[in-house]
């Protein structure tokens, strides 16, 4: 990975927190990507954001990874948060037309199988009873940051839309995030943003015990062979796994037919119990 890129963004001053035990402490998974994310977060440092990467989730083919991470505290989206140009208590997705391109597939077909995928999430009740989804239309305007300072696209407006669908990347971009070779067996991955005050700490504006979620993005894979059924890689049942991390859901170990196990096991796009379960667990406590 060419870090130079990020470092030369005023990623230097990460050094400080890689040596510090106590970061050494909180952080965990992926050693490699642990550091992709820490030099990421310099570069946002030195464009004066205030948001830094939290989480990066990957499904793979093979053996699974663990969830990278850089605090243990959870995190949460907050309602009518108006750092995010929160709509309301409503939880908003935009899918990237233009980035639907390098999917080989109809752009319009790959759509609808996005939109499929998140209503296997939002149609179960004890998330349906307390927020609502709205799908934000794609202006043609870049909607994401990610690829942005790792030097395969622009920098977006991170605030499009919470949950966005920001298309597909060649397989160097997933070594440069995930360690070489990654590019070959990375199907998708999810980044999770979340929001930093003056001092440089995660915010919890709304005291519940939660770091506040700002956004979150999804890369798809172009080195693979997508579908929408039987033959490759079905592009709704990897949407499904990535929109569970969107919504604060880990990885669930088993069984292989759980949407949010880490390994990619063929079609699977109707939650299992366990999948049920976890949103539950996150969903079922969150207030308006």
């Amino acid at each position: 990975m060419d870090r130079k890129k990020v470092l030369s963004l005023g990623a230097v001053a990460v050094a400080a927190v890689l040596l510090a035990p106590s970061a050494l402490r909180a952080q965990e998974g992926d050693l490699y990507t642990i550091e992709t994310m820490h030099e990421y977060n310099g570069g946002l440092k030195a464009l004066w954001m205030d948001i830094q990467v939290e989480q990066i989730e990957v499904l793979t083919l093979g053996e699974g990874r663990s969830s990278t991470r850089l605090h243990r505290q959870p995190f949460r989206w907050v309602s009518g948060d108006a750092r995010r140009r929160a709509d309301g208590s409503n939880l908003t997705y935009l899918v990237h037309q233009a980035g639907l391109a390098g999917s080989g597939l109809d752009a319009a077909a790959a759509e609808a199988a996005i939109d499929r995928a998140m209503k296997s999430w939002t149609g179960t009740p004890c998330f349906s009873a307390k927020v609502a989804t709205a799908k934000r239309p794609d202006t043609g305007a870049d909607p994401d940051i990610f690829d942005g300072i790792l030097g395969y696209g622009g920098f977006g407006d991170y605030r499009a839309a919470d949950i966005v669908h920001a298309g597909w990347m060649p397989p160097s971009f997933f070594d440069e995030v995930n360690g070489a070779g990654s590019g070959e067996t990375v199907l998708a991955f999810s980044v999770t943003f979340i929001y930093i005050g003056a001092d440089g700490k995660p915010t919890d504006v709304n005291r519940d015990g939660y770091l506040d979620t700002a956004a979150n993005e999804i890369y798809y894979n172009q080195g693979f062979a997508w579908t929408l059924g039987n033959g490759g890689i079905d592009l709704e049942s990897v949407a499904v796994h990535e929109l569970g991390h969107s919504l604060g859901i880990g990885h669930i170990g088993a069984p292989l037919e759980a949407v949010m196990n880490p390994v990619y096991s063929g079609i699977h796009r109707s939650l299992n119990p366990l999948d049920g379960a976890a949103l539950c667990s996150v969903w079922g406590s969150w207030s308006r």
